[in-house]
């Protein structure tokens, strides 16, 4: 996903320079965007919800395309963003999760998994002074809370969404593949911190 993030800078730089708010108030919009995505994903509205996923997620990109297109970076922004980010994670992940009937137990392994993986990528910036891209993170996060939304209305559309597999349901089985991804990037950046 590293080489969408420099297309995105590309792309968006033109209007950054001429966004009239300010980097910390496009975060907190991005937020609020994704929140509105949370509530139709938790209240099954699967479809409702991607245009609120991908415009909040590229919102929460633009944040620091404004910020370096105006010369505005600082410590707080960058710790709001990261604050977003971990709000949004796992209010989407919930949301979706609950929404789509997966139990509990297996939601909460699924949300420690994410959590952790962003975390690892915080605290590799934090103590090396680094941003580590290379690894699953947030962007793949982002990209299955689009697919995975698709699938689950297929799901409730057809009345499939309790056929179950190995004790599991579909969106269970979907759930587990992303603590799978979140646990694939947790030992992808150990393996970088341990390089640095």
């Amino acid at each position: 996903m590293n080489v969408w993030r420099d297309r995105l800078q590309r792309w968006f730089t033109p209007l950054a320079r001429r966004c009239p708010l300010s980097p910390n108030a496009v975060t907190l919009l991005a937020l609020g965007i994704q929140l509105i995505a949370v509530t139709c994903l938790y209240r099954r509205a699967f479809l409702l919800a991607l245009p609120f996923v991908v415009i909040g997620g590229l919102a929460d990109a633009f944040d620091g395309i404004v910020a370096r297109a105006q010369a505005k970076e600082s410590r707080f922004g960058d710790f709001l963003d990261h604050f977003a980010d971990r709000i949004a994670d796992l209010t989407l992940a919930a949301g979706w999760m609950l929404g789509s009937g997966v139990r509990e137990v297996i939601a909460m392994l699924v949300l420690i998994a994410i959590m952790l993986n962003g975390y690892i990528g915080t605290q590799i910036e934090a103590t090396w002074k680094v941003r580590e891209y290379d690894s699953i993170g947030r962007g793949e996060f982002v990209l299955a809370l689009i697919v995975f939304p698709i699938v689950s209305h297929i799901l409730f559309a057809n009345g499939w969404q309790r056929i179950a597999g190995g004790g599991l349901t579909i969106a269970e089985w979907m759930s587990l593949a992303m603590a799978l991804f979140a646990a694939i990037g947790i030992a992808q950046r150990f393996g970088k911190a341990k390089q640095m």
